[in-house]
């Protein structure tokens, strides 16, 4: 039966930095390996809690900690039994040495376990027993070390510290997994980022050659499709390479993304684009796809409109954020509807676009004055519903 914790705050921890001391090492390279975990001063996590739990069920004890090392102390991850953080690693001092026990670990190498048994007192508190067996990695540095004490003199046997060292072993595998995945997450992305970096060059290259060939191309519908088609091709580009500083993030800020957006867009267009509304944070799913609504609209508006061309975001409803773009043109014909118009090919990029959203699209006059304005509502989280 696990202990219950109605011991905390009757324990000294002192004597752990005794039992935590590191082997006679590099003590830089020590730091650096405690360090490269990133595991000091992390939130309390049920996995470790249970494995120290675990320990001091092993030795029917009421109390086990699991510790790292640091430079000038010994920061608890978990306490079993035990209100404290940590306690300074000047306090080894205070505790004597009484044995160290060598063990075999499952690979082979030796991994001392400190044990401080039968004494009269070991400190102020009245502590009379002590075992930690190190947390020692794969290149040979002690992090750390998984104690459990208590007042009573314990009487341990070789299979409870063989099996305190698996718990120690354990803890250790649970790092260099996060620490392979860590790494591994790192290397997507430098992998991604020189990915992007292709693809938006490639892009860049494609809409030179199709606005080269609209040069070379003697009808003036084919040349002026050539053009359209390489400033879309070319908006790709440029939507993908405002998206790319922010795409390891889960959420992405859409108002502060418009806003670099339009900036590059109000000097290709030669308009004043005014951006506003209320920050709110999208998938990073969602972004790729408002960004090229956002430069079809204002291309619209361009093309069709007149005066300040304005974009506003924000959140609208319960789960439901608004993306709309208006213009103070002549406005829209008698009976407009997105669904009504079929009109040319940007209309239908759009239309397809807010589908991927899973949100909709619609057309009214402008609601501050005279003008157009398009609306796209669209689900605050990528799973939402059609609003």
């Amino acid at each position: 039966m696990l202990h219950q914790l109605q011991t905390r705050q009757r324990y000294n921890p002192n004597i752990v930095s005794a039992a935590a001391i590191p082997r006679v090492t590099d003590e830089r390279a020590r730091l650096a390996a405690v360090k490269r975990y990133e595991i000091l001063d992390s939130p309390p996590e049920p996995d470790f809690d249970r494995i120290s739990a675990l320990a001091a069920d092993l030795f029917n004890a009421p109390v086990s900690i699991l510790g790292f090392v640091d430079h000038d102390r010994v920061w608890f991850k978990s306490c079993h039994g035990l209100d404290a953080t940590e306690v300074s690693r000047t306090m080894a001092g205070r505790v004597p040495m009484l044995r160290s026990t060598e063990l075999k670990s499952q690979a082979g190498a030796k991994a001392g376990a400190r044990s401080f048994t039968s004494l009269p007192a070991v400190d102020d508190d009245g502590l009379r027993f002590c075992i930690a067996v190190p947390l020692c990695t794969g290149d040979g540095h002690d992090v750390g070390a998984l104690c459990v004490i208590d007042r009573v003199a314990i009487s341990c046997d070789e299979r409870q510290i063989r099996h305190l060292k698996v718990f120690a072993d354990i803890v250790v595998d649970q790092l260099e997994r996060r620490l392979s995945a860590r790494r591994a997450h790192a290397q997507a992305g430098v992998l991604a980022s020189e990915t992007d970096h292709r693809v938006m060059n490639s892009l860049q290259f494609v809409a030179s050659l199709l606005s080269l060939q609209s040069r070379i191309v003697q009808a003036p519908e084919a040349a002026a499709q050539l053009t359209i088609a390489a400033n879309r091709v070319a908006a790709v580009g440029r939507v993908h390479r405002h998206f790319a500083a922010n795409e390891s993030t889960a959420q992405v800020p859409i108002l502060a993304y418009l806003r670099r957006l339009c900036g590059e867009l109000s000097e290709i267009l030669g308009v004043d684009i005014a951006v506003g509304g209320i920050e709110t944070n999208v998938p990073p799913s969602q972004i790729l796809a408002l960004g090229l609504i956002a430069h079809e609209l204002l291309t619209n508006a361009k093309k069709h409109g007149a005066g300040t061309i304005a974009v506003t975001v924000m959140p609208y409803g319960s789960g439901t954020n608004v993306l709309r773009v208006t213009d103070e043109g002549e406005g829209l014909a008698q009976g407009f509807t997105p669904e009504r118009a079929g009109g040319g090919l940007g209309l239908k990029v759009i239309t397809a676009l807010v589908s991927q959203l899973n949100g909709r699209l619609s057309a009214q006059a402008n609601p501050a004055g005279r003008g157009a304005c398009f609306t796209v509502a669209f689900p605050a989280n990528e799973n939402g519903k059609k609003p």
